[in-house]
């Protein structure tokens, strides 16, 4: 099968294979309790440690795989090793640095969990097409760090001149997907393109217009847009190397149509993140060859899907619980991001070990 002639996946062809050797895993489920905490964050792993962010009182706390908090760093403030972001948007964690960023072309770096850096993120001056960084917002909690002192993030327009919400044909034919930022310089550039898929089929899915990605140890990125079932692997300069993937169990993808305009667009859009099926998760577990990519399969399923990969291999597709995002894997056990609920002040992440049956 060859894809459309639009987009960075010109006449690549989809390589899916399916080998099942995953029909369920056992999941544990750790309470992680906390000296201080406003129960919402940023986490991952790192190495053989789990970190946890405050995103309000800026706490960074570092545990071990059974959830055991092992050492806690900075703080909310001014000082040279407190975080001045009264609430970070996203962070991420490598080689023992921290980057947090605040959506506001603020962001910043701490070496060895110390001494921070500010990023002057420096965009374009006008936002006179979508070549031109001024012409994005940044949106949700994924920022992702290369092995070439760069960082990116999530982006969309609301530009008068291409948004997806009135002027949708353009928009998915050239607008970028990420933003591209230079830890040394702050120099910002969008990069990425959407999907052939999307393109094709901006009419019934443009209010679904989200992508979720990861990147290997050798830059390559891994992407999965909200609606297409292929998962797309670019090269640093995000020409296609290859694409694979399958749709997951019983999605509900009887998406909505939005009408023009914004407010149209974002009714849509609520109705459709809250009641149908979507990818929003995809990891890349460098130690392993395995990529796992979460999806809700709609309202009326008590249970997420996880899609297990190996080498771009399906080789399993399993219930998860609501909120599944593996982040690493920590021997024997690949764990999830903590699941904040501020609601009922509870933290809790998920780990599973492998084993085929």
């Amino acid at each position: 099968m060859s894809f459309g002639c639009t987009g960075h996946d010109r006449g690549f062809k989809n390589e899916s294979i399916r080998d099942i050797k995953y029909t369920e895993i056992t999941v544990d489920t750790l309470d992680i309790r906390l000296p201080n905490t406003s129960f919402g964050g940023h986490s991952g792993v790192q190495g053989d440690r789990i970190y946890f962010l405050d995103k309000y009182f800026g706490h960074l706390y570092l545990m071990d795989v059974n959830g055991k908090v092992n050492d806690r760093k900075m703080g909310l403030g001014r000082a040279a090793n407190e975080i001045p972001i009264k609430s970070s948007l996203a962070a991420a964690v490598k080689n023992d640095d921290l980057l947090v960023f605040g959506g506001t072309y603020d962001a910043y770096v701490f070496k060895n969990f110390g001494k921070r850096k500010k990023i002057d993120i420096l965009v374009s001056p006008q936002k006179k097409s979508l070549e031109d960084s001024r012409a994005y917002t940044s949106f949700s909690e994924i920022v992702r760090i290369n092995n070439r002192d760069e960082f990116f993030y999530n982006i969309y327009s609301e530009a008068e001149f291409a948004n997806p919400a009135e002027h949708d044909k353009k928009y998915f034919r050239d607008a970028h997907i990420l933003m591209k930022v230079d830890l040394k310089t702050g120099h910002a550039r969008p990069v990425g393109k959407y999907s052939s898929y999307y393109v094709e089929n901006y009419a019934n899915i443009k209010h679904l217009f989200g992508i979720v990605y990861d990147i290997d140890k050798e830059d390559n990125f891994y992407v999965s847009y909200q609606t297409d079932s292929l998962i797309y692997m670019y090269d640093e300069n995000f020409r296609i190397l290859r694409a694979f993937g399958f749709e997951g169990k019983n999605m509900d993808k009887a998406y909505g149509r939005a009408r023009y305009g914004w407010e149209n667009f974002n009714k849509t859009y609520k109705e459709d993140i809250e009641t149908k099926g979507y990818y929003y998760w995809l990891e890349h577990i460098d130690a392993t060859g395995h990529s796992f990519r979460s999806y809700r399969k709609g309202q009326n399923s008590g249970y997420d899907g996880l899609q297990i990969y190996r080498d771009g291999i399906l080789v399993g597709d399993v219930e998860v619980p609501k909120q599944f995002k593996v982040c690493g894997y920590i021997p024997p056990y690949y764990v999830t991001q903590i699941i904040c609920d501020e609601e009922k002040e509870s933290l809790k992440l998920y780990r599973f070990k492998l084993e085929e049956r």
